[in-house]
């Protein structure tokens, strides 16, 4: 119900409503009167009779106007009555239209005749119109008209959307008295309104014909309920549109266009698309072409550009200009069998065609490619060579471009020469070299050279103890003797190993001139010095000395143990990634160590851009193999990188080195030991529920690690806790049995390295080996004289050597060594393996025997089976010869971690 009526029905219902004279003096009470009917009149305006006005009027009600009052009401004056207007069979809405219509012009009449025929239809008409002929007992013939929308405006990528005219044409039995209109008259209408009444023309001439048509609602009903079974329905303008809500770029035009809309056929319409004309084009080859940017600038001149053409009438068509919204808006899981992309160099809104046979193989790339960047103003994508390469390698050599001819033979070279010595050519020796290169070395030294040949950075990754130092030190030897070490070469380093770099090169490459850079008396040293060949310094001084760094360009840049620079926002990292050089090489046996971003790092500054943004590598890598196993991409990335990463392994080079044995020594927790571990992992346990409920697993870990933590030093000594039950329980299994294990070994004459995590744990032991009798020698990180302690263990002055894993898990060869004790095993398998290739390393011809020491049913045991998924997440990317199978930690693998302890 209106308001304004209501108010007006209740004031009048109270016999206190009335009309105001003119003098002030009420006249009333007004009174309710019957439903008037409305009619309608056309009437000459005053001022301009060439003007009509329609004008709704009251039948018996001469002169009484019609009122909105929410509602349509009328009033007269005269007998201070009023009522509601009875519409008829109009609605309210079309009833307000009409009131609302502006003046009708005798010239306006005759240029839109038809249009206004068809809104008047069932009206009388202005005097300058003909009386209309009542058309009654036609058969209606469906003809559906296909507009394709936005016909002189593009509509953005993947939004290419139409809409349908359903209009009707009337044929008549050949004895109608107006059987002559038959071929005249068509238009279109909806059915929402009763009589189906609607005004039709003929062709508009100067005598026109018109005809007042009387529809078959029923013949035309199954065309409509057919186009609504397709998921289309009538807009207010009576269009038939897909389903309101469904996104533009899901909508099946351009799918029903490519088929010429057979999937109307059925309704028996007659189709019409000649608007459709070259609206979409089949588009079956896809060529790609990269051209070497002709510029004189230098640095202008390394850029490529990358167009992708397809043949369109016997022409090559760009598309890549218009393929990063596309690519943006795809389920690549899921593609479709076609692909449409509006056609770059068509003036209007047309489309082309695409099949995803063809163009999938480059969804992939071409989506990293352009999430950063678009197309160039002439179409074409602006690479630099370590993106051409990595285009290259995702490719593979099932896909032909033109123009990249020489980097594809470069990649399949690289990609032959890091499975085989013969894929790469052979590189001579140094003459200065003072060493003879096992057949792997020399494979080494000719992949180094041939990065180099060709301005590539990359990561030598062998196993610890295969003489990565000694290949470099070729490798720079040979630079040297062939004239273009024009730079010296920086090696970044750990402290640690700074003192090996110094041996290997006096040993093996006497002529070189190499210079350290390290402590106090660093400043004196000149870097800028013409007379220098390597220049050694460590991670620490990357940044405290940058200007230093930042000075001159380098002939290469090698990091060594260059897991230094895992985490890209370090200080270290940054600044190796802002040095100018000419190579950039990677020296890691742990390239990957605790996830993919680690990798990427390496990437990051060896080869700038080859992966990507840190961004677009997790979304594109990390993410889907880390989190979703995604096999596919972890193929992706593996074959990508592979070419670029040289890594072989002891056992696969190394026959002559005697093989290591590891045993799991396995020890029970028992009283107040194994009291303190349950009170602590009960304690723990809910602290890390608490966290991982309120902010997830990824906010977590400061809770996470310390939990984690604590179980792992009760495990190992109870006074390694932090509190005052801990430091009272002096009972330590592991401790115990390593004091039965340790006699047992030196008695055999054996050489223990033995590492831990926890300095403070080496205090302990090294307080239980003078009972004992065990002579000894610690190494940490606050060791000074590191080589003094060195020489009294490999001379054979004392048996064992306390290492804590961080001062000496790199760096050290310790072939003297033939036994390794793991005194608490970390959930890192390549840490483990780093440190024990202390020992098992070129040059050691003992059998090492490895032994590792596990709290039963506690945290160390399960931690085990992280150690296996670390290492299955390194090798399926380095050498695809794993396949990650769930994410690398989860809340799941934290519930597994802090279970009761078993008994």
């Amino acid at each position: 119900c209106h308001t304004g009526a209501l108010a007006l029905q209740l004031a009048c219902d109270s016999g206190r409503l009335f009309l105001e004279g003119p003098d002030e003096d009420l006249l009333g009470p007004i009174t309710k009167a019957p439903d008037a009917k409305l009619s309608w009149a056309w009437a000459a305006d005053a001022a301009h009779t060439s003007l009509w006005h329609l004008v709704a009027e009251l039948e018996g009600r001469p002169g009484v106007r019609v009122q909105q009052a929410g509602a349509l009401v009328w009033f007269d004056a005269a007998t201070q009555q009023w009522g509601h207007v009875d519409l008829g069979e109009l609605s309210a809405a079309r009833v307000q239209a009409l009131l609302n219509m502006p003046a009708v012009a005798e010239s306006a009449w005759w240029r839109h005749e038809a249009a206004l025929m068809r809104q008047l239809a069932g009206l009388p008409l202005p005097p300058m119109a003909n009386a209309p002929v009542e058309l009654r007992g036609t058969t209606p013939k469906g003809v559906l008209r296909i507009v394709p929308s936005n016909a002189f405006e593009r509509p953005s990528m993947g939004l290419a959307t139409a809409y349908l005219q359903l209009d009707y044409r009337h044929a008549f039995p050949a004895d109608h008295p107006n059987a002559a209109l038959r071929e005249r008259l068509i238009g279109h209408w909806s059915a929402k309104e009763q009589p189906a009444l609607v005004s039709a023309s003929g062709q508009a001439d100067a005598a026109p014909e018109r005809a007042l048509l009387f529809r078959d609602l029923a013949a035309e009903e199954p065309w409509r309920d057919g186009l609504a079974a397709l998921g289309l329905h009538t807009d207010r303008e009576g269009r038939y549109r897909c389903a309101k809500g469904m996104p533009a770029h899901e909508q099946p035009w351009l799918s029903w266009a490519s088929e010429g809309f057979s999937a109307f056929a059925h309704l028996g319409l007659e189709i019409d698309t000649s608007a459709m004309q070259g609206w979409v084009t089949h588009a079956d080859t896809l060529a790609a072409q990269i051209t070497p940017q002709d510029a004189e600038d230098e640095a202008a001149s390394q850029w490529f550009d990358l167009s992708l053409g397809i043949e369109v009438d016997g022409l090559r068509v760009n598309v890549l200009p218009v393929l990063p919204s596309l690519l943006a808006a795809m389920d690549r899981s899921d593609l479709p069998a076609f692909v449409y992309v509006p056609h770059p160099e068509a003036p209007d809104a047309r489309w082309l065609r695409v099949p995803t046979v063809t163009l999938a193989p480059w969804l992939s790339t071409l989506l990293e490619l352009t999430q950063d960047r678009r197309a160039s103003g002439d179409g074409q994508l602006r690479m630099l060579p370590y993106e051409l390469m990595r285009v290259s390698a995702d490719l593979g050599q099932g896909v032909a471009w033109a123009g990249a001819e020489r980097i594809r033979n470069m990649l399949q070279a690289l990609r032959e020469g890091t499975l085989s010595p013969s894929g790469l050519p052979e590189a001579p020796l140094p003459k200065g070299l003072l060493a003879e290169l096992r057949p792997y070395q020399q494979h080494g030294l000719n992949w180094l050279q041939f990065m180099r040949a060709h301005q590539l950075g990359g990561i030598l990754a062998d196993d610890m103890g295969l003489g990565k130092t000694l290949q470099t030190l070729a490798h720079v030897m040979l630079e040297k003797e062939a004239g273009r070490l024009k730079e010296p070469a920086l090696i970044i380093c750990p402290v640690s190993v700074i003192g090996n770099w110094k041996r290997e090169a006096a040993r093996f490459a006497p002529s070189l001139r190499l210079q350290v850079v390290h402590g106090l008396e660093r400043h004196a040293v000149d870097t800028n010095s013409t007379e220098l060949d390597v220049v050694v310094a460590p991670y620490s001084l990357l940044q405290r000395d940058r200007e230093r760094w930042m000075a001159r360009r380098w002939s290469m840049l090698v990091l060594d143990e260059a897991q230094h620079i895992k985490n890209a926002s370090s200080q270290a990292a940054k600044v190796a990634q802002e040095l100018r050089a000419s190579q950039r090489l990677c020296l890691s046996g742990t390239p990957l160590e605790n996830h993919l971003g680690e990798l990427w790092s390496l990437f990051h500054f060896a080869m700038p851009g080859f992966l990507g943004s840190a961004a677009q590598f997790k979304s594109n890598f990390r993410t889907p193999i880390e989190q979703h196993a995604d096999a596919d991409q972890l193929e992706r990335l593996r074959r990508r990188v592979t070419p670029f990463i040289l890594r072989r392994s002891k056992s696969a080079v190394a026959i002559e080195l005697p093989p290591k044995v590891e045993t799991l020594q396995t020890v029970a927790l028992s009283g107040k030991q194994a009291d303190l571990y349950e009170t602590i992992r009960l304690a723990t346990e809910k602290s890390v529920r608490d966290a991982l409920a309120d902010k997830g697993l990824a906010r977590s870990q400061i809770q996470v690690l310390d939990a984690l933590l604590k179980l792992r030093q009760v495990c190992c000594d109870p006074r390694l806790v932090p509190s005052q039950r801990g430091k009272s329980i002096t009972q330590s299994a592991k401790l115990e049995r390593l004091m039965e294990l340790l006699p047992e070994l030196i008695e055999e004459g054996r050489k223990v390295l033995l590492f831990s995590q926890f300095t403070s744990m080496l205090e302990l032991i090294e307080a239980e080996l003078p009972k004992a009798g065990i002579r000894w020698v610690k190494l940490t990180g606050q060791s000074k004289n590191r080589e003094t302690i060195i020489e009294q263990f490999t001379s054979g002055e004392v048996p064992l050597f306390l290492i804590s894993l961080k001062a000496g898990g790199v760096g050290l060869n310790l072939q003297a060594a033939d036994t390794v004790i793991h005194y608490d095993p970390w959930w890192n398998p390549a840490v483990e393996n780093q440190a024990t290739d202390r020992a098992h390393r070129i040059g050691q011809t003992e059998q090492v025997m490895v032994y590792k020491l596990v709290a039963e049913g506690t945290i160390e045991e399960r931690m085990l089976a992280l150690q296996a998924r670390k290492a299955a997440l390194a090798e399926g990317v380095l050498s695809g010869t794993a396949q990650r199978k769930e994410a690398m930690f989860t809340e799941g693998d934290l519930q597994e971690l802090l279970k009761p302890l078993e008994a």
